[in-house]
């Protein structure tokens, strides 16, 4: 296989969004709620966005509704993954959860009938989620208790947003280079956090979900670099992917290194362990995801 500036650039985006739960933790025990950090890493990163592109950035009105789905899923996407962080979700958990996103892109290709399914396939969308009820640390007597951590249920749902996500970034428009779209999607995703904030400001009163307050220069220096290599970086990066270089295949198989390195982030820079048993259910839900890719 001839390596590329495709492969470089998936490598690097990696290792960008690998940071994303830790730089939520850190976030998170400062007492910046995860609203805030959706609110201002899409905002910093719109400015940022803008004043390395001026004069190029482009949205035509044809292609509106478009973005806005974008920015409406990639909101929800962000809040739902950092709300799982905020409510002490551990970050293997919560990145091992995310990542069944293959597993619900298997099942929304499958319900759209666009395609159809093997046994095959349909054996190893069976083993991630297994492999999801091993790591959540619950079983099926226990899922409907009150007593599990909410921030489980909110990492499931981020898989299923992602798969969304990337559903609609595979309908990308014509005529937008990689970085207009994603500066697109974020001059919607910023206003719908807004609204998505003062939504739930009517029913939750948590801080660390809702809580909106001016950052110190700690916070402001973390939620930056939050903007910056987790964000900006990455995200225009996987844009610049071609598909003439690494296929979708591989491009999915070589995105499973994020969770490897969130694990081994949070071990060496959080401290945080999971049990042995957790750690098999996201081998399954990692062999699962590789299987269907692959398939």
């Amino acid at each position: 296989m001839r390596f590329t500036k495709s492969h470089l650039a998936l490598i690097i985006s990696n290792v960008g969004f690998s940071f994303i739960l830790i730089f939520s933790t850190l976030l998170k025990d400062s007492g910046v709620s995860s609203l805030q950090q959706v609110l201002f890493r899409t905002t910093l990163a719109l400015i940022i966005i803008l004043a390395v592109n001026t004069g190029k950035i482009r949205l035509m009105m044809r292609d509106l509704v478009h973005f806005m789905a974008r920015g409406l899923v990639f909101s929800l996407f962000l809040f739902s993954a950092l709300s799982a962080i905020a409510l002490g979700c551990p970050v293997p958990v919560t990145t091992g959860l995310i990542h069944t996103q293959p597993l619900f892109t298997a099942l929304i290709a499958i319900v759209s009938k666009r395609e159809k399914v093997s046994a095959k396939k349909f054996l190893f969308i069976i083993i991630g989620i297994v492999g999801a009820f091993i790591v959540s640390g619950i079983d099926i007597q226990q899922i409907w208790s009150t007593n599990i951590n909410a921030g489980v249920y909110l990492a499931v749902f981020t898989g299923f947003l992602y798969a969304i996500y990337l559903f609609l970034k595979r309908t990308e428009k014509e005529g937008y280079n990689p970085i207009q779209a994603l500066f697109n999607t974020f001059i919607f995703a910023v206003p719908f956090t807004l609204i998505l904030g003062l939504l739930l400001k009517l029913f939750v009163e948590n801080l660390l979900i809702v809580g909106l307050a001016l950052p110190n220069a700690y916070q402001f220096t973390l939620l930056l670099l939050f903007a910056i290599f987790s964000t900006v970086i990455p995200y225009s990066l996987l844009n610049y992917v071609k598909t003439t270089e690494v296929s979708p295949t591989t491009e999915g198989i070589m995105l499973l290194l994020d969770p490897i390195l969130n694990i081994f982030w949070a071990m060496m820079l959080l401290g945080q362990y999971v049990t042995p048993l957790q750690y098999f259910g996201i081998a399954l839900i990692l062999i699962s995801a590789l299987m269907i890719l692959k398939s």
